[in-house]
């Protein structure tokens, strides 16, 4: 509970500091999400451990002129709620977003995410602490872990986007080293769009 709210803190920050100054009139977004938590897309790792459903929150900005090279990506804050009361987590990153014709678009997120899940277990093979978590929760390694997304959504019309988005949080033995089981998620996702 207390690293759930230390999350929400985290995020809460993120924004605090994203709303400073104009760029309030800067959000292009409010993103609303219902993923299934821990699936197993590619039939190994460690997919299915953890049960429930993730709520998810995004704020996605206008890009800044900087990012210009960088194909103009849009920076966002998010905050994803496990309801089953395992792993949550909070961050921020950048959105590329490509339309395909006049209804269809494509979305790529990058991100770092702070969680409450799990990064080690006991040291005793025996313990059996360590053989219950081992068997149902993931192991992510690092408090810190990449998040990376994609979705392939429809315009519904100039204020709502609707979007089928996977998700994958994983340190990628550069934020953490050791077991890093990784965690996916996946669901849909509502867009609500600002004029600017």
């Amino acid at each position: 509970m207390i690293r759930t709210i230390q999350i929400s803190l985290f995020t809460c920050g993120l924004l605090l500091g994203l709303f400073s100054g104009s760029a309030l009139a800067q959000v292009e977004e409010i993103r609303f999400a219902v993923l299934d938590h821990d699936v197993n897309v590619t039939g190994n790792g460690a997919g299915g451990k953890e049960g429930g459903v993730n709520i998810a929150g995004e704020v996605v900005f206008a890009s800044p002129q900087f990012l210009t090279w960088a194909y103009s990506p849009r920076p966002f804050v998010n905050l994803s709620i496990n309801t089953d009361g395992l792993t949550n987590f909070g961050g921020a990153g950048l959105a590329w977003q490509t339309d395909i014709g006049s209804k269809y678009f494509a979305e790529f997120d990058f991100g770092i995410v702070y969680h409450d899940g799990i990064t080690s277990l006991p040291t005793n093979p025996s313990d059996p602490v360590r053989i219950r978590l081992d068997a149902t929760r993931v192991i992510l390694g690092s408090d810190l872990l990449f998040r990376s997304v994609f979705g392939f959504g429809v315009h519904v019309n100039d204020q709502w986007d609707a979007s089928i988005v996977f998700e994958h949080l994983s340190h990628g033995q550069i934020l953490g080293k050791g077991r890093n089981e990784g965690l996916d998620n996946i669901g849909i996702r509502l867009s609500r769009k600002f004029g600017h």
